[in-house]
Order: structure tokens, then sequence, then C-alpha cells
């Protein structure tokens, strides 16, 4: 049947009654033209699908929750201040105040900016907005006061605080005073004098990485014109941020701020560099580090320096501040936080001294949700407690179970890449066992596809890429390793040893065929920190990083892991040999030093000469405390199964980018680590959690959640998959070029087999070891593809097709359709579904015709393509 005669078949479908179509069709076509076909969205029996929409967005038929009741306000409690006691000293020391009021009903509001400030003596210290100043030395209480909205009460508490050293002029230290005041202005930013190039011929070094290059920049270069001792006022450093000259960034500060002060003072006292014993910054805290909040209310933060001889520093007025959700959340210059008129979580991103840290703060989904919304999820694992838990405090309930027909395709799909046959689907639903679906996912994880997939999924990773015919044999035998380990069930860490450590030819070692794409020190580097740590430190290469604390001396530290790594040419390239030198090391770019190797966080390892230092890297990172490698692949599992990243993006671990659930990401990183890197029991624990097994029907509980798992998102079919699948309906397989007939997609060893399906529907490239080589992103190409390809109609009219076969064994229409169904949709036709395509069948003029056109119009529906 040609097209316009399908879209025919769609329309009397569609509109009769209680068309099977309002079930579950929306013509790919139409799709694109609405909306993409980037989601699914099932509709019930009796009413169309709505148009289609992203994977976690809410779906137009769903309302979101009714406010909840307006109640009393609750009566503020008692005040609670942070730090609960103040020391000062020099003039310029501040510390910064965080009031907490706490309710009657357990909620805290921050009552920095509200209450009122009252110091028995000004002559010692004063209050600015929560800021304690001292003015001379001394001790004194401040009196903090507010008074409750709800009934006009006074809640009052008193803050110690002693001044000792306050007429004493302490000399300036240039990395630990002034380096922070370029920051916090974005003078040393990657917009300003901070980018490679510098600015107008200033440069300094990215966020301060580089103390002695910003020093030499500020006092040496240029004459010394940036600087004038006999006229510190004079200075260029002073005269163009505060707006005095022409400044290409414009005015950063005024005259009187506590930052001029401070340089003035610096180039007063001589442009002291500083002591080289001088403390340094090893780490910093925000306070509080997380919050359950109001829409529209503000939370002061805090931000404590610890340093290197064990003493504390408030840094709160230096600290640079972002917020990583401005819709959620903004954040002014001195720490002030503000959630906007939305729900959700937000992080703020706090910077000092190359040290970064983050406040979670949440403003839940809603505080009414009723204990019944709750009664249907029974937890069976650490998974399923650890998500309720989070649901809970964010107001949130999960979705309906998914029936045991979604659960068995979703799982199919997700373990072995493969649809259930019409005999498994009958097998499974007619099994009277209660624990069917644990026993289906061992039942999976056992079958050869479960190998086929993830090798496929790893080849991807480790970019095993064939360029040209003399590298096939490599790339094959990579491939085989790789299914075969799979197959096995190589623990994941002796997996990436293995891949690591690999040495020798590819018939001795196929593994060395990942260093055929990652050739030189950088690509080692990257790649092993990215897929095997979940962390992207590229950018440490050259300056430090500006989002996590890792430098450049951090950097080259892991590069040395592979210092020793040498290649020796054979005849032609695949027979090329990675081998160990016996000495070799890198140097540092900028300062030159000669590093030893480094994991990232960790000390510097001695090792002998002739040793692997690969090994160590291997060895420090399977440590059962590695923050990094257990996270990783934990985090990459959950992403695959559950739509969306604990961390997402999967391979952007960083302080900056908190996961959504940290204790649970903790949890699974400790499962797996005690049960030796054992894959299988990972994702087993995850398939057999009622999370896993929730509806993907939001519900008005739910419908705003974008990151909580409270109901399972759904996701389009793989490229190799959809091949597959649709080669399944079909009953036909794919003949791919130089492959016996009856291989499937995802049993192909590479990117390099001719198909076109695969291409358009957008295979990996396996130019990175990104995820995001793999395109989901829907085309125009996609579309036409599946509605009038040559190919798919040969598919579809095959004489050893199901169509033939369905026509051949006399079966009646009902039969037809419910087997269709079952290969295609993993479960049985609804009532009316049966009825109607059963009734279109018997009005064909053309049996073979009709069941073609049926077995197209499913192709081309979204519950067919996606996975749900």
């Amino acid at each position: 049947m040609v097209p316009s005669r399908r879209f025919g078949l769609v329309r009397r479908l569609e509109f009769s009654r209680r068309g099977f179509i309002r079930r579950w069709l929306t013509v790919v076509l139409w799709a694109v033209a609405s909306a993409g076909v980037a989601s699914i969205n099932i509709a019930s029996a009796d009413e169309p699908a709505a148009p289609a929409a992203a994977p976690s967005s809410t779906p137009a038929a769903v309302e979101p929750a009714a406010a909840p009741p307006v109640t009393p306000a609750a009566r503020l409690d008692h005040l609670s201040v942070e730090p609960a006691a103040v020391a000062l000293g020099a003039a310029d020391e501040r510390v910064q105040l965080v009031v907490t009021a706490y309710s009657s009903d357990g909620s805290m509001t921050d009552m920095t900016h509200k209450v009122e400030y009252c110091p028995a003596d000004a002559k010692v210290a004063r209050v600015d907005d929560g800021m304690v100043i001292p003015s001379g030395d001394g001790g004194v209480e401040i009196e903090v006061r507010a008074t409750d909205p709800a009934d006009g009460h006074q809640l009052t508490v008193r803050v110690p605080v002693k001044v000792q050293g306050y007429g004493v002029v302490r000399a300036v230290d240039f990395a630990n005073d002034v380096e922070p005041i370029l920051s916090k202005f974005g003078c040393n930013s990657g917009g300003c004098h901070g980018k490679a190039s510098g600015q107008n011929g200033f440069k300094l070094s990215l966020m301060g990485a580089d103390t002695a290059l910003d020093y030499d920049a500020l006092v040496k270069q240029g004459h010394g014109r940036r600087v004038f001792p006999a006229a510190p006022d004079r200075s260029l450093l002073l005269t163009k941020p505060t707006g005095q000259c022409v400044h290409g960034g414009g005015r950063r500060f005024d005259v009187d701020s506590q930052a001029y002060r401070l340089l003035r003072r610096w180039v007063e006292q001589g442009m002291p560099l500083g002591k080289p014993d001088s403390p340094t910054v090893v780490r910093i805290e925000a306070v509080p580090a997380e919050r359950i909040m109001h829409r529209i209310s503000d939370q002061q933060l805090r931000v404590v320096a610890t340093l290197s001889d064990g003493t504390t520093k408030d840094v709160t007025a230096e600290a640079e501040y972002r917020s990583q959700q401005p819709d959620l959340v903004t954040v002014d210059a001195d720490g002030r936080a503000t959630t906007q008129d939305t729900v959700g979580e937000g992080t703020v991103m706090v910077r000092y001294r190359g040290m970064v840290e983050i406040a979670r703060l949440t403003v839940p989904f809603g505080r009414q949700v009723p204990a019944d919304a709750y009664s249907h999820f029974q937890p069976k694992n650490y998974v399923d407690t650890l998500v309720l838990a989070k649901w809970q405090k964010l107001g949130i309930a999960p979705s309906e179970r998914a029936t045991d027909a979604e659960f068995l395709r979703r799982a199919y799909l997700d373990a072995i890449g493969t649809l259930p046959t019409p005999a498994e689907v009958q097998a499974y639903l007619a099994d009277p066992d209660p624990d069917r679906r644990g026993h289906l996912v061992d039942q999976l994880l056992a079958r050869n596809e479960y190998a086929s997939f993830w090798a496929g999924k790893w080849g991807d990773l480790l970019r095993n890429k064939r360029r040209g015919e003399e590298a096939k044999r490599s790339t094959y035998a990579f491939a085989a390793w790789i299914r075969d380990a799979f197959q096995q069930n190589m623990p994941y860490d002796q997996f990436v040893r293995a891949i690591l450590t690999a040495q020798g030819n590819v018939s001795d070692s196929p593994a060395v065929n990942w260093y055929r794409e990652v050739r030189n020190v950088t690509h080692q580097v990257n790649d092993t920190a990215q897929l095997f740590l979940g962390t992207r430190i590229q950018c440490a290469n050259c300056h430090h990083h500006p989002y996590e604390r890792w430098s450049q001396d951090d950097y080259w530290g892991f590069a040395a892991f592979f210092a020793r790594v040498g290649r020796k040419a054979g005849d032609t390239n695949e027979d090329q040999m990675i081998f160990v030198r016996k000495d070799g090391g890198v140097n540092q770019p900028n300062t030159k030093q000669a590093m030893l190797p480094k994991g990232l966080g960790s000390e510097a390892q001695k090792y002998v000469r002739g040793e692997d230092p690969r090994e160590y890297l291997v060895d420090w990172m399977v440590k059962p405390d590695n923050p990094f490698f257990s996270q990783s692949i934990a985090n990459r599992m959950w992403a695959h199964f559950l739509g969306v990243g604990l961390v997402e993006a999967v391979d952007d671990m960083r302080t900056t980018n908190p996961a959504s659930n940290p204790e649970l990401l903790e949890a699974m990183a400790k499962d797996l680590v005690e049960h030796h890197f054992d894959l299988k029991h990972l994702i087993r624990a995850i398939m057999t959690s009622e999370v896993y097994a929730l509806s993907s029907l939001p519900t008005q509980y739910n419908a705003k959640d974008r990151r909580n798992y409270a109901r399972y998102f759904p996701k389009r079919m793989p490229a190799e998959v959809l091949c597959d699948a649709v080669d399944t309906v079909c009953g036909v397989s794919e003949k791919f070029s130089g492959f016996p007939q009856g291989t499937r997609a995802i049993d192909l060893p590479d990117e390099a087999v001719n198909s076109y399906f695969l291409d358009v529907f957008g295979r990996s490239r396996r130019d990175s070891p990104c995820e995001c080589e793999r395109s989901y992103a829907p085309n125009l190409a996609q579309v036409l593809h599946l509605l009038n390809s040559p190919e798919l109609q040969q598919k579809l009219q095959d004489p050893h097709g199901r169509a033939a076969g369905l026509i051949a064994a006399k079966k009646s229409p009902e039969e037809m359709v419910t087997e269709l169904y079952m290969a295609g949709f993993g479960r049985l036709p609804q009532p009316a579904e049966l009825g109607d395509a059963a009734s279109s069948l018997r009005s064909a003029k053309d049996p073979k015709a009709g069941l073609t056109d049926l077995m197209w119009v499913m192709l081309n529906s979204k519950e067919f393509l996606f996975n749900h």
C-alpha cells in the first residue's frame, strides 16, 4: 500500500470511537511537526496521545498539584547564630554572622538581614548587615533581636566578640590577600586578563593559579607602571578598577571599599610578595552546606577557609559566588542567595584561592503530600530506601508501579537491547510467581545478548574505531575481547586494569588497541579521567580548572603515570607494539618541574626503575576509599537504566556538579566495592528496585520532577537496538556487508560497518569517550526513512517475513493482531484495540497488504520507538 493509503488507514483507526490508535499512535511525521520525537507520552485508551515532549517534561494531560491549603504561620521558637562567638584581630578582618530562626513546625528561616544587631560597645565592634567589623581592642556582646511576624513576640541571642591586635598593621601577603581580590572582581577571569592572550597587553594567570606570574605582571612588567609606591592612589591597579581612568572592564569597586584599602596598603608597603612559609588554603567550607527553603526567600552564606597551619579565616567577603541553576536560585557578590518562584534543588558554587565548595539550597515541590501517596511503594533494597527518603524530603511522590508487560519490554531493552518474542511475552505474563521480575532480571543477565549489547556500548566509550582496512583485524579483536569480558562477567576493576596496563601487540593483548586511538599522554590522561573517573580535567592541562580544585600540577602528575608508555612500529599500523620503557617522565609546562605520578587529590608516588607506573595508577583507582572510580561507574550504570544520571552529564562529576542523591551514589559505589566490582550485581540491584519498576506516567505529585526518579523517564531506542527491533517485528534480518546473514546490529564490532539506518539514527562515531557521541536528536531523515524507505518496504513485504508467515499459517485477524502487539509492544492488545485492528484486517481487499499496513503503522508509533 502506498503511503497515502496508509495515512487513510491511520485516520480510520484513529477516529473510530475507541480506536486502538488512541492508545498509542502518533505517526512520527506528525510528532516531529508538533514537538519532535524526543520522548513518548502514553495516553489513556479513551484519549488521543498528547504531543511529544522531552522525557522529563510535564505532559499536557497532567495538571500540577493543587496548592496546599493555607495554614497559620508557624511560631518562631528560637534563634541560632553561626558562629556562636567571634574573635577578630587586625582592622581589616571581618566575620559574617548567619542568623537562623527555628519555627515550631521544625522549619528554618534565614534572618541574617531581618534582625537587629545591638553591640554593647560600638568602640569595640559594629555590625554592618550581618558582617562583624572590629573598631578597637576589647570584648563586647552583640545582642541579636528578631520579632516574630506571627504574634509579635521577640527573640534574642547574644554573641560574644573579642578583638585583639586591632592597631597592628600587618604586612599584606600577595597570594592570600591580593590574589583573592583579583579573582573576586573578575580581573583574572577568562573573559578579562586571565584569558590566554591577556587583555590590552596585561596578562594574569587564570583565577590566580600562578602567583609568581601574577606578581611579575603587576610589579615588574610594563616598567612597573601599574603600581606607584610613592603615590599609591595614582597606581593603575587602583585608578582603573575604580573608574578614575579609562578601563575596558569598567568600574569594579569603589574608593571607599575594603578591596581598595587593602590594595592601597599593599602598594604603600612596597608590594611585598609574602613569606615563602606563609600558610596556604587547604580547604574551604560553605555554611550552611545544605538548607531547605521557601520560594522567594534569602539565605546568607558564610565561607570559612582552613589554612595549612591549622588556623581558620572567615573569607565570606573575599570569596566568589556563582549559581549553578540561576532559574532556581540567584546569588550576589556578598554570598546572599535568593530562591525564585519555582521549586527544585539549586547549588551555589563558592570559590576561593583555587578551592571550590557548594551550598545546596532546596525548595520542596510540596509540603502537603498525603501519606497514602507512598503506600503503593514498598522498598525492596537500599536503592528504594534512599530514593524514598529523598522524595519525602522534597515533597514528591512516586507514580504507580509499571505493568508486567511494561516492565518486561523495558527490562529486555535496557539489559540486552533486544525485544522479547511473542512466546516470551506470553510465558512471562502467564507466570504466577510473585518474584517473576527478579527471575526475569537473572535470566536476562545470563543471555548471550547481554554481552553483545554491553560490548557495543563499551566499544563506543573505548573508541574502538577502524581507521582503514588495515586496522580491521585489531578492531575486531578488541571488540571480541570486550565481548568476552562481559560474557565472563569480568570484574570491572580487572577490566579497567587490563586496558590501562595493556602491552604487547593486538595478537597477544587485544586491549592495546585502546592505545591506538589515545596516542599521546594528554589523550591518555583525558580519556582515563573522563571515562574511568567521571572527571573532565582537560582544562587543567593549561591552567587551573575553573570549576574544580585541579591545577596544572595535578594534571601533569596524573600524566606521569603514562610517561613510560612506548611504541614500536610493526609491518602495519595494527601490528604496533605497546611496551614500557625503563625510564621516562613528564615536566610541568610552566614550572618545567619533573612530575612524579600522582592520583587526583592524593600524594605523589615514587617507583623504581623498570616498573610500570600504570600499575600504580590502577592500584590507586580501585582503592575502596577512592572517591572517583566506583562512583563513576555506578553513576554511569544508573544513568543507563533510569535515563538520567545522579550526576549529569555522567562524565562530569565535580564538586560544583553534585549528585542529585549523593547518599544513593555513595551506597551504590560501596555496594559495588563490597561485591568485588561485579557489574551484574550492581545491575541486579538497580533493576530489581521498585524505583526502576515505576510507571512512566507522571502524577500530580511528581509532574515537575526532573532529577529524582519518581517515575521512569522514557527514552528512544539506540540506533542498533531500533534496527534489530524493526527486524524482529518484520521477521527478517538486516544483511550487513561482510557479515553472515542473521548478524544483528548489536553484534557489530565497530562503527565502520556500512548502514544508512544506523547512521541516520545517530550511532556513535567513536571519536571521543563521551556518551554524547551517540545522538538521540530527532531529524527529518529519520521520519522519512521510517515512512517510506525502500528497505523498510522490502522488510514488510518479504516473502519469508512475519506478514507472509501469518498469512500462510491461516491465523485469524485477532491472532495476527495479538502476535504483532506482543512482537512490537511486548503486550497484549486491549479489547478495543483488538476489535478495531481485526476489523480493519477483515475489510482489507488484500490480506497481506492490510497486515503490512498495520505493521507499518506500528513501526511509526511512539510506543514502538521508545522504551517506556
